[in-house]
């Protein structure tokens, strides 16, 4: 069962990260090519939770469908 957690925390995190990778990708790409001076703003942060959960939380669900087969 604990493994099970960890593997939730895992999920959600890894969601989070990757959310946060594109986020900064398209800052540093949109800095480089075009100039421009943007910056993390409220709705950055508000993007990178909302779909990190979404996302953490299908993974969440597909981590749980792996358990129960590997289980049997």
């Amino acid at each position: 069962m604990i493994r099970l957690i960890l593997l939730y925390f895992i999920a959600f995190f890894l969601a989070f990260l990757g959310f946060v990778a594109v986020e900064l990708f398209v800052k540093v790409y949109v800095a480089i090519f075009y100039g421009g001076g943007f910056g993390w703003d409220i709705r950055d942060t508000k993007f990178v939770i909302v779909n990190g959960t979404l996302m953490g939380l299908v993974f969440s669900v597909l981590a749980t469908v792996a358990w129960v087969r590997n289980r049997r």
